[in-house]
């Protein structure tokens, strides 16, 4: 039995698969996508990340591994994905952009909403994914392991604004 809500999941399945606006394709993937992302979740929810390994995900899925792996190029992009993409954007606005370290957080962030707003999340992935971190250690730290660049990042910049080392508690809590 799935320890995710099957109704939830379902009616969340339902909106995004379906609109109108995705070719066949388009649908094709998305629906695919989702399929691991739920096999993977679930498997964590039961397991442990650990034990929810590439070819698990699969047959859970009822997919080849190799259809996982092209998707996916490994278990935590599953669960993480995109996210150093979101901290490089953070990091080059922190060190060219214009204005203070919280000026240039602030456009980061005007950035990232602007991409959201142009290309929203899926709302069932982000919702699962979310359930899988909370419910696992081994996913919590390694979403810890995500942001520490970006902590590092705003802590640099806060740092050189203020002539301090980056190291030192005010840059550190500035960053926190």
């Amino acid at each position: 039995m799935s320890l995710l809500s099957t109704a939830s999941v379902a009616t969340l399945s339902v909106v995004a698969v379906q609109d109108p606006e995705l070719s066949r394709r388009e649908r094709n993937t998305l629906r695919t996508r989702r399929q691991i992302v739920r096999a993977a979740c679930e498997l964590v929810l039961e397991d442990g990340y650990e034990r929810a390994t590439i070819a698990r995900i699969a047959e859970r899925a009822d997919l080849a591994t190799r259809t996982v792996t092209t998707r996916f190029a490994s278990k935590e992009d599953i669960f993480f994905g995109g996210m150093g993409e979101h901290v490089d954007r953070a990091e080059r606005h922190l060190r060219n952009g214009d204005g203070d370290a919280i000026d240039r957080l602030g456009a980061w962030i005007d950035e990232e909403a602007a991409r959201h707003a142009a290309q929203p999340e899926d709302p069932e992935i982000r919702l699962l994914r979310s359930r899988a971190i909370a419910a696992d250690p081994d996913l919590r730290a390694l979403r810890v392991h995500q942001f520490d660049r970006a902590h590092d990042a705003i802590a640099a910049a806060v740092a050189t604004d203020a002539g301090l080392a980056a190291d030192l508690s005010g840059p550190q809590m500035i960053a926190a």
